[in-house]
């Protein structure tokens, strides 16, 4: 199931990851109620749970990236901040540059590096991918979780991301990938179908306000246009076991709850009784986890 409603980065509430605004041309807009605060909330929690990634890919990139002499590192579609502030941690003498085109967003992330003391470190940029990016400083790292697959020109966007790169910096994407599990092998909503129903209505309805299925987007083509190098393309998989703690309970009733909001118009009443019935009991349940699957593409400036 593609996660409802972004993280990082992130936000069209259709995914845990999201970010409003970069939307292909449409649905700029929010309504005057639109409710940030929950949307900040759903997008730190999709974050938290995503970290595990965030640490791979570090890892992964350290082969060839020294973190501690990183200097400068933007994060496109930051969201809340909960991925920057984690890079943060990785590149402990670099400045990091939070792009994201919600102020109120960036409000949220400029909390939370206040937090966790890195206030001074963090700085916050509002701009809309779309329209170009501002005048920055050169990059050694861009960042970009959940957030591309929004934009209407991903190969332009692609292209201005290079020019932002020092020589020999590194570009990490994290996009959408396989379905997420969160139930154990034999329960019930798994033996009905009820769950895989789901997950394809939330698949049918990202692919339907995107424009384009965001499984089967050209990032290494993209990538080499742009002039990148050392391409990779892969896998990568966040395991949170059971018994989940609070916030992963928190996360899978949410993720169900916006799924069902998502795909109303066309679930039947039984799937959506008994999968609100799943969303009603996440906090009492011992025996769910979280497997989130994200396709994680790296690519250097030479």
């Amino acid at each position: 199931m593609e996660q409802p409603g972004h993280q990082h980065g992130h936000h069209d509430h259709h995914q845990p990851g999201h970010q409003p605004g970069h939307q292909h041309g449409h649905q700029h807009e929010r309504p005057a109620d639109f409710d940030w605060e929950a949307m900040a909330d759903s997008l730190e929690l999709d974050g938290m749970m995503l970290l595990p990634i965030v640490h791979d890919i570090v890892r992964e990139l350290a082969g060839g990236t020294d973190w501690s002499a990183v200097r400068h590192v933007i994060d496109v579609g930051s969201g809340p901040g909960v991925i920057a502030t984690a890079l943060a941690g990785h590149a402990q003498q670099a400045t990091i540059t939070a792009l994201d085109s919600s102020a109120p967003l960036l409000e949220r992330a400029r909390a939370r590096a206040a937090a966790a003391e890195m206030a001074d470190r963090l700085r916050t940029v509002e701009a809309d991918l779309d329209h170009g990016l501002p005048a920055l400083d050169e990059a050694d790292v861009i960042w970009a979780s959940m957030v591309l697959h929004h934009v209407a020109d991903p190969p332009a966007v692609l292209a201005a991301l290079y020019q932002q790169l020092r020589s020999g910096g590194t570009l990490a994407i994290v996009e959408f990938a396989g379905p997420t599990a969160v139930l154990p092998p034999h329960d019930p909503l798994l033996a009905t179908g009820a769950w895989g129903r789901l997950e394809a209505h939330i698949a049918q309805v990202i692919g339907e306000r995107l424009g384009s299925d965001p499984l089967q987007m050209h990032w290494p083509q993209w990538l080499a246009q742009a002039g990148f190098t050392d391409i990779t393309d892969r896998v990568a998989v966040a395991h949170h076991a059971a018994p989940l703690a609070p916030q992963g309970r928190q996360w899978v009733a949410k993720r169900v709850t916006r799924g069902l909001q998502m795909v109303s118009e066309r679930i039947t009443a039984h799937d959506a009784a008994v999968l609100a019935e799943l969303a009603d009991s996440a906090a009492a349940r011992d025996d769910l986890f979280v497997r989130i699957e994200r396709r994680v593409l790296t690519a250097r400036r030479a």
